[in-house]
């Protein structure tokens, strides 16, 4: 896929925002089950320069283009030019 630098920053901001959202709904489903540190996950972001290499060469094309349109869910709008989308 062939990705411009604006769509790419949107695309991690994006990433970045439904991981946050994750992460806050593990953290509030370990308070719920009694952790005594609900705060304690494993989960980690990508850094930038990792998701743009993820993105722009996926070992797995098919799992990538799925993975992305989850990212941009209810923002397809702001990717017109998305072959994927």
């Amino acid at each position: 896929m062939d990705w411009s630098a604006a769509d790419l920053d949107r695309l991690y901001k994006l990433y970045r925002m439904r991981f946050d959202e994750t992460r806050h709904a593990v953290v509030l489903a370990n308070r719920t089950h009694g952790s005594s540190e609900p705060e304690k996950t494993r989960m980690q972001p990508l850094e930038k320069s990792e998701f743009v290499d993820l993105v722009n060469s996926p070992k797995a094309p098919d799992v990538a283009r799925r993975w992305i349109l989850r990212i941009i869910r209810g923002h397809e709008k702001e990717f017109p030019g998305l072959r994927v989308a």
